[in-house]
């Protein structure tokens, strides 16, 4: 069977993720929280950007980076802030203990320099916080602090909260800046596009308001992030919702302005009528083979939990889309129960990326993360066979597990429902009674088999998205 995938490429040493594998040194994909991603267009490398965030290195400050010339071989070359940066931003004066580390980091290139965003909070759950920007000549720094750009200190919690920034550029040239997390909600505010400061100077100006969540709503939103698609002309907010446990979760919705109102697949505004549709969240896929060339003897596979803070990229060279966030380790030997919130919380985090395509102007990640896989056309006789099938139900923040599904030369089957199906230019529809799905279909590395096969991530006509994968 697997001649039926000899047109699929892959590295001659696809990524395992190596979840067993719990050193930055020897996997450095390992402890990356809240990541985002960036192409240096001088030497086209590529780089992911972090929290401070560790496990069981040594504590270190001053944002994490890592480097990669293919998105799949990853190496942890350091601290990006120079000394005199990182004691800048840890100083909250006097009277209150310094910033303990550096959260949720954005970098772009603009006229000859690399700008870094990243955010300062008085203490872990404040709502007391400052945005800064650091500049350097180097994606690999040191960068040094050019300036605060949005400052919620001596603010209650009714504001939102100066952390989590993101920017997004115009098609007219224009920048806006992204912020916020969980209390006041989500933000958009004009930046000077010379200096990458905010336009108006004033660093306590709120801007606009773009997402906040309703009173019976999951714990969020945070970690905004825009994106332009211009063959769209939509612009994507994408957002998490829940703790980082089980219920954590991306989100998305659509706009034709940059500052919203941004909608749901069924319109709804989400300043407090809507979360968003929901496009990732804790599942498990069947494993028979996952870390096939580690030796984990005292890990066992779980499933993927708590995917979550991420960053939309698009790679001006191959002109393809992509997903980057964090994702946890579902082994119960890695779980814990959090001293605070009481919640079922999966300890190890681990740098995760995936394909993004798009179906009638909406977002789908593929189900596996990206191991280089080309984009050649897959022939509709390999859709042919037993496939798992995970339904993303937006109103069940429970792990998903999947249903089966066969795909015959004339009927799909799933969960013993029959239907009809189409397939053309890599978009599979298929029909049941009472819904059909829409449907990109992706060639993959199954991590869980650690073989090659082909995925589909689409949405439902009532905005639910499903993640398929071909089981041989």
């Amino acid at each position: 069977m697997n001649s039926k995938f000899d047109n699929l490429t892959m590295p001659s040493n696809p990524p395992q993720l190596k979840l067993g594998e719990h050193s930055r040194e020897k996997n450095a994909t390992f402890e990356a929280h809240d990541p985002s991603m960036f192409k240096d267009p001088i030497t086209h490398k590529y780089y992911s950007y972090s929290t401070d965030a560790k496990v069981t290195s040594k504590h270190t400050i001053g944002i994490q980076i890592r480097r990669s010339e293919d998105l799949v071989n990853w190496e942890y070359i350091g601290l990006a802030l120079s000394d005199k940066a990182i004691k800048q931003g840890r100083d909250n004066g006097p009277k209150f203990k310094a910033t303990e580390g550096f959260w949720a980091p954005f970098v772009e290139y603009v006229d000859g320099e690399y700008r870094m965003y990243y955010s300062a909070t008085k203490a872990f759950g404040s709502s007391e916080s400052r945005i800064w920007l650091a500049v350097s000549d180097n994606p690999e720094g040191k960068f040094e602090n050019r300036g605060v750009v949005m400052d919620t200190w001596d603010t209650d919690d009714t504001y939102p909260n100066a952390i989590d920034p993101h920017v997004v550029n115009t098609p007219d040239g224009e920048k806006y800046f992204i912020y916020g997390s969980f209390f006041g909600g989500i933000y958009i505010k004009p930046l000077d596009v010379k200096t990458g400061l905010p336009l108006n100077s004033d660093v306590k100006e709120l801007g606009k308001c773009i997402a906040r969540k309703s009173e019976l709503t999951l714990d969020g939103p945070e970690g905004p992030a825009i994106i332009y698609n211009p063959d769209t002309q939509y612009y994507y907010l994408f957002i998490s919702y829940g703790w980082l446990g089980d219920n954590y979760d991306i989100r998305v919705g659509r706009s034709k302005n940059p500052c919203g109102p941004y909608l749901d697949f069924n319109g709804k505004n989400m300043v407090g009528e809507t979360m968003g549709l929901k496009l990732a969240n804790s599942y498990q896929f069947t494993a028979k083979n996952p870390n096939a060339d580690l030796n984990c003897k005292k890990w066992s596979w779980g499933g993927f939990r708590g995917p979550g803070h991420g960053v939309p990229f698009y790679d001006e060279d191959t002109k393809d889309y992509y997903f980057v966030h964090h994702i946890r380790d579902g082994a119960e030997s890695l779980c814990m129960i959090h001293p605070f919130t009481k919640v079922k919380t999966f300890t190890h985090h681990n740098l995760f990326i995936r394909k993004m395509s798009f179906i009638d102007a909406w977002p789908v990640f593929s189900p596996e993360c990206y191991a280089g896989e080309d984009n050649l056309p897959v022939d509709k006789k390999y859709l042919e066979g037993d496939w798992e099938v995970i339904k993303l139900d937006d109103n069940d923040n429970e792990p998903k597990f999947p249903k089966k599904m066969t795909i015959g030369k004339d009927t799909p089957e799933l969960d013993g429902i029959k239907g009809s199906y189409s397939y053309l230019n890599d978009i599979l529809t298929l029909s049941f009674d009472k819904f059909n799905i829409k449907a990109k279909v992706f060639k993959c590395w199954d991590f869980e088999n650690s073989k090659p096969t082909i995925c589909f991530s689409g949405i439902s006509d009532a905005g639910i998205a499903y993640w398929g994968k071909l089981i041989y």
